[in-house]
């Protein structure tokens, strides 16, 4: 290096340095100069970990909830009972409802009465008013239901908003049977949901109910609304008593606007009107109900009942004949007088 074009200022620092340098001959003198120099920043820096150390750690897991079979997973009591008062929280596992769950049909989960309730209630179906296969003989038993809590004015509902003349009873019907009432109204009237329960049946039936809805009540009991100009429920839904469930109409086998009303236990209908006084719009029983085979004297009768399905060629000679009884008999029966067509496909009754 060519000292001569060095300036005398680069000169005297460049000797400087080398002369730091040579005194600091150890590791660690060097590293001492050297944090003296920055011994300021250090010091800020080392007081802000130790503030940041400081600051205490709270890790709170919270407990989860899984539903398993239609059961909620109610676990981890202990972990709840030890968060702080600020911290708690309502534990819904403790509410009876979510302790008693069960899948009632795919993605529907319900309470484990509308299954487990009564014997019949383990057949769940979707398609058929009376799935069950109880023999008949069960209507001259006697069995005592109870229907609602005592002063609970919210645990039953009346079909109607308002008082409606019932213009076909229970019983029989000409050459058929009829298992409810049938009771005027207005297209497009509310109906609801006598008791609280869940949807069974909500679908059409073009040479029966129309539309109509099955709803299975806690009770014991399944009510029918028929002839709706739509519902408005689906199946494995649950509703509450006064829910609407559907609009009045006249579709099915109807000859005009009117709500056709079923009332059924074990999947055999008894006259509604032992329950509910539509002309004054109110419910009759109280809250234990007595069903009886008093209930069901009628169709208990109708199954002694000998009934002919008419076929071609068939006249009321014949028939008679064929069942040892008379013209006159059958034509009492059915309602009809000895110079009504027999319609192929109809059905009498005979006996």
């Amino acid at each position: 290096m060519n000292l001569n074009h060095i300036s005398k200022p680069t000169y005297i620092f460049t000797v400087l340095f080398l002369c730091v340098v040579q005194f600091s001959s150890t590791e660690s003198y060097g590293q001492g100069f050297f944090k003296k120099i920055f011994k300021g920043k250090e010091k800020k820096a080392s007081t802000e970990i130790v503030q940041e150390e400081i600051i205490p750690e709270v890790n709170i897991t919270a407990p989860k909830f899984t539903l398993e079979n239609g059961v909620e997973d109610c676990q981890h009591q202990d972990e709840l009972a030890s968060f702080p008062e600020g911290y708690k929280r309502i534990n819904l596992n403790e509410i009876e409802q979510c302790q008693n769950l069960v899948e009632i049909q795919e993605g529907k989960f319900v309470d484990a009465t509308y299954l487990t309730g009564f014997d019949y209630y383990n057949n769940w179906d979707n398609w058929n008013v009376n799935p069950y296969n109880i023999p008949s003989k069960v209507l001259k038993d006697s069995v005592n239901l109870h229907l609602y809590d005592e002063g609970d004015t919210l645990a039953w509902a009346f079909p109607l908003d308002e008082q409606r003349k019932v213009t076909s009873k229970y019983g029989f019907r000409r050459w058929r049977f009829h298992h409810g009432i049938d009771v005027k109204l207005a297209v497009g009237d509310t109906l609801r949901s006598m008791f609280d329960g869940v949807v069974r049946i909500a679908k059409y039936n073009r040479r029966g109910y129309g539309y109509y809805v099955m709803i299975r009540h806690k009770n014991g009991l399944e009510t029918l609304y028929g002839h709706m100009s739509r519902y408005l429920v689906r199946p494995g839904q649950e509703v509450k008593a006064g829910e609407v469930i559907g609009l009045g109409g006249n579709t099915g086998r109807s000859t005009g606007p009117h709500l056709h009303f079923e009332i059924r236990y074990q999947g055999y209908a008894f006259n509604p009107e032992d329950m509910i006084d539509f002309a004054n719009h109110e419910i009759i029983p109280t809250p234990d109900f007595t069903l009886s085979a008093k209930n069901y004297e009628l169709l208990i009768e109708s199954k002694k009942n000998v009934y002919h399905r008419i076929r071609s060629g068939d006249s009321l000679w014949k028939i008679s004949r064929r069942y040892g009884t008379s013209i006159t008999k059958i034509c009492s029966l059915n309602g009809i007088s000895k110079r009504t067509t027999l319609r192929v496909g109809r059905t009498i009754r005979v006996r």
